[in-house]
């Protein structure tokens, strides 16, 4: 919820956000599936109809984008996994298709000038103080305070300008029906209300009691599924932060305090715990708003705040702590919630504050202004952290090598100066890691790169330090035989017959509910609940037990009032439904939003026309052998690029 409640607004990070919007995502789309069977040259990280895409280009904007993703570099992420995101493939698609752009704006013969650029600059809304262009120096400024070379900007600009002359010259002719104004119009404002019965799954299982001949039976059906995955063991060095810390000479300077303290935002804060009531439905505003009411009651009365939120909040992130929420500055949380915990003294409780997202009910823990000297055991320790962080992964490099030379961890390990362990990783299997929760996924990815038995792999990344990985066994994945997969075979069996169950009697439910013309009579023959939904548009919620589900709504409004659907999906269980009544098109409702929602929908038109238009000319280029990728640009990113 902390997160969800912060809004970010300082003029630093909105311009960052700018920033890449105007490098990577003001096109909307990427190209996909780019054709690198041809290879531009070795200066080069890819080439469009002749134009270059020079390797120093895609590494400063790979270089921005990882600096966005890291939030500037406070939260560094381990390259590899953002080779394995796709964001190096991601980068480059989005510069070949500014290429392509300037491609087919060359076509067209668009050019923008100088002053477009500059207009663009001056016009811009970040670059206003009070209807003024803020001037040059303090434009220059914030670009030097956010790293962002007033060059690349301002190409970024040029291109935004380029950008908005091809949309409108592919776009122009586009225009939006009549039917398809009243449609969405429908959808957005008509409301429909249901009969619905959900079956569960759950139920069905019951009823699922397996022999030993079925279940042998089943695995003899299903073998392929039932694969011992292969399993591999190392052993690693580890290198502790810890033993780095406890070095004495490992101190933070005055300068780096210094340094520390002026990258932080000094304004006040406030350390609060709250209880929150949500509000997932309007109609039962009040319902929600009277059960809050008789916790606040209860709260101000000298009751246990943290023990009534850990019972009653429905903030799931902070109920666990008693509600607390840590410290936050203005500008975090959104305005309601922020204003009332500011307005309050420490140990105060608020009365109920209603956000966006519910009831809250405030309790002020502490009010802080933020000073160096207040700060300075904080700033220290981060400070010492950092480098030791950098010590301990340079003396992982200098005993991996070691160990690579020697093919041996232990010799390695006697060159570090503090005693390290020899660990054994056990048996790792792909994927057991993260789904363990034992945060050590970086070296299982590791194990399962390297090739050979007693090889030595490279650093990686621990929680609390670094290790190097020594591959010492490797057990090959084969058939899984009965036994060993007996309790999964079980499970398996009853989920797959609990599922033909369930749809089988979602079927006889609907076509008894069609033959009575009645879903409430023929569920009550055959056992089922039948509830009334409320009155929901087609984006909207029916009902709790249904939750967000655009088959559930798409059939609800495709059927006129007395029909019985076919059985729908809800996850795991079924659902069918009759449509009980639906309000009447609002005619002067629609006049009054014609105007607006028709240049919604056109823009809506204009977007996914361009859109195509640009993978038509790409994917034109690409069959002609005039886009030309350099496959090592994506296969060798040199640590320079993070």
């Amino acid at each position: 919820m902390l997160d969800l409640m912060r809004r970010k607004k300082r003029l630093k990070i909105i311009l960052w956000l700018v920033i890449f919007s105007l490098a990577l995502g003001m096109l909307l789309f990427f190209v996909p599936g780019v054709n690198i069977g041809n290879v531009a040259t070795d200066t080069s990280a890819a080439s469009v109809d002749g134009q270059t895409i020079s390797i120093n280009e895609f590494a400063s904007t790979y270089r921005r984008v990882v600096k966005q993703y890291s939030n500037r570099g406070k939260n560094r992420i381990d390259p590899e996994t953002l080779k394995n995101m796709g964001l190096p493939r991601q980068v480059l698609d989005e510069l070949i298709t500014e290429k392509v752009i300037q491609t087919a704006a060359k076509r067209f013969g668009i050019t923008v000038t100088e002053n477009e650029v500059r207009r663009a600059i001056e016009t811009y809304p970040y670059f206003q103080d009070q209807g003024k262009f803020i001037g040059v120096e303090r434009y220059k400024e914030l670009l030097a305070t956010n790293d962002i070379p007033v060059e690349e900007f301002e190409r970024d600009m040029r291109h935004s300008q380029l950008l908005k002359k091809l949309r409108a010259i592919i776009t122009d002719s586009l225009n939006v029906s009549e039917s398809d104004l009243r449609d969405e119009f429908a959808r957005a404002n008509q409301q429909t209300q249901v009969y619905f019965a959900v079956l569960k799954k759950e139920d069905f299982k019951k009823r699922v009691n397996p022999n030993e001949t079925e279940l042998r039976a089943y695995f003899e059906e299903h073998k392929a599924s039932y694969q011992v995955k292969e399993k591999r063991r190392a052993q690693y060095l580890e290198i502790p932060l810890s033993a780095i810390l406890a070095d004495a000479n490992v101190v933070a300077t005055d300068q780096e305090i210094q340094d520390a303290w002026n990258q932080k935002s000094h304004e006040d804060a406030v350390e609060a715990s709250h209880i929150l009531l949500r509000v997932e439905d309007e109609s039962k505003d009040a319902e929600v708003k009277a059960k809050a009411e008789t916790i606040l009651k209860k709260a101000k009365s000298g009751g246990d705040f943290a023990e009534l939120a850990r019972k009653n909040s429905q903030d799931t992130g902070s109920a666990s702590q008693g509600g607390y929420l840590g410290s936050f500055q203005r500008g975090q949380m959104v305005r309601e919630f922020e204003d009332a915990a500011f307005a309050l003294k420490p140990g105060e409780i608020s009365d109920l504050v209603r956000t966006q997202y519910g009831y809250h009910i405030i309790q002020v823990l502490k009010h802080e202004t933020p000073t160096l000297e207040s700060s300075l055991g904080a700033l220290m320790a981060e400070v010492r952290m950092k480098k030791s962080q950098e010590l301990a992964r340079q003396k992982a490099e200098e005993a991996a090598q070691l160990a690579v030379k020697n093919g041996d961890l232990n010799s390695a390990a006697k060159t570090l100066g503090f005693a390290a362990d020899i660990k054994d990783s056990g048996y790792l299997q792909k994927g057991e890691a993260s789904a363990g929760g034992n945060n050590l996924q970086a070296l299982e990815d590791e194990v399962f790169r390297m090739k050979e038995i007693n090889s030595i792999g490279s650093v990686v990344e621990l929680p609390m330090g670094f290790a190097i990985p020594k591959l010492i066994e490797v057990q090959q994945a084969r058939p899984g035989n009965f036994s060993e997969f007996r309790s999964q075979i079980e499970t398996d069996f009853i989920d797959s017959k609990a599922k033909e169950l369930l749809q089988a009697e979602a079927r006889k439910l609907s076509e008894e509910a069609r033959k009575q013309s009645s879903l409430e009579k023929a569920a009550k023959q055959m056992g089922w609940n039948v509830k009334t939904s409320q009155l929901f548009n087609m984006s909207g919620t029916p009902d709790p037990e249904i939750g967000s589900n655009p088959s559930f709504n798409s059939a609800a409004f495709e059927l006129e009032p007395g029909a019985v659907s076919d059985p729908l999906s809800l996850l795991d269980d079924q659902a069918v439904l009759q449509v009980k009544s639906r309000t009447p098109f609002d005619e002067a409702a629609f006049q009054k939003e014609r105007a607006q929602l028709k240049a919604k929908l056109l823009q809506a038109s204009q977007d996914l026309y361009f859109q195509d238009y640009v993978r038509k000319i790409t994917s034109d280029l690409e069959k002609a052998g005039k886009i030309r990728i350099n496959p090592k640009t994506l296969e060798d990113l040199p640590s320079s690029y993070y």
